[in-house]
């Protein structure tokens, strides 16, 4: 069954990959999110709200922004998790442009190494080879966190983390520490899942086997993956395209959001115009 509205729609692959469709071009544009606490079906206000936000790239697709499985296998790492939306993508799609943001970013890497057939352009948005010690350090602690049931807190926390500013950040918390919902207990534990895989992952030594185009955007002051993090990601990939935005952080995707999708809709027309 699907949500609907008039310009998307939401819906569930096998009872465990729930997404948001939006468009109906003929190309498809797989896109993975960030990390999040809870795992539910988008409302009718969440997909009018990714509907807005996803509205440029999926002008010519047929977009899909896929969240992660429900029920992770207990210890997966990133790459186990990219071998699942890898199995997904296959069956469903077959070959797609794949755009990872932070989280999402790293099981993305894994996902177009492993199965570089499903994968005809790669973009990373705030996403590099392996967190930063400030990085870790912050997800070590909404670990610790989640195991001690503080659910308002880790709500405010992560949402502070998708914003730029101390305001911002302030109200992003207030605001999910208030509303947020507690996750089931398997959103817990996928949670932490997630979290343990993102604190072990390191690519660096596997990223020159990527082998098709790969764009990566991110913001200078990045706590998660700063200038320093994005150079290193991007050095051994071939041909890899970077841009690093000054002023900005892990926010970036809704601080410089027009000019981001603009210039990754710049970077997938080019495929097109290739054929």
């Amino acid at each position: 069954m699907e949500t609907r509205s008039p310009a998307a729609s939401a819906g569930v692959f096998r009872d465990r990959f729930r997404y948001v469709r939006i468009g109906y071009g003929a190309r498809t544009l797989v896109v993975l999110p960030g990390l999040s606490l809870t795992n539910r079906q988008p409302g009718r206000l969440a997909v009018l709200g990714y509907a807005q936000g996803f509205r440029t790239l999926a002008k010519g697709h047929t977009l899909y922004v896929l969240q992660r499985p429900c029920v992770l296998r207990t210890a997966a790492s990133t790459r186990d998790i990219a071998a699942e939306y890898a199995q997904l993508i296959r069956q469903e799609f077959g070959g797609v442009r794949l755009v990872g943001l932070s989280t999402g970013g790293m099981i993305a890497q894994h996902l177009a190494l492993d199965h570089p057939a499903l994968v005809e352009r790669l973009v990373l948005v705030v996403a590099g080879a392996r967190l930063s010690p400030r990085g870790r350090a912050i997800c070590l602690r909404w670990r610790e966190l989640a195991a001690s049931g503080r659910w308002r807190r880790l709500h405010g926390e992560l949402a502070a983390a998708a914003v730029d500013g101390a305001f911002a950040q302030s109200m992003a918390k207030v605001l999910l520490s208030l509303f947020g919902e507690p996750p089931t207990p398997v959103e817990a534990v996928d949670f932490v899942t997630t979290v343990d895989a993102v604190l072990r992952q390191d690519t660096r030594a596997r990223l020159a086997g990527l082998a098709m185009p790969v764009l990566i955007v991110g913001g200078e002051q990045d706590a998660f993956f700063p200038a320093s993090a994005l150079r290193e990601t991007a050095a051994p990939i071939p041909g890899v395209r970077l841009s690093v935005y000054e002023g900005v952080g892990h926010g970036l995707p809704k601080q410089r959001a027009a000019r981001m999708t603009a210039e990754i809709r710049a970077f997938l027309s080019e495929a097109e115009a290739e054929d």
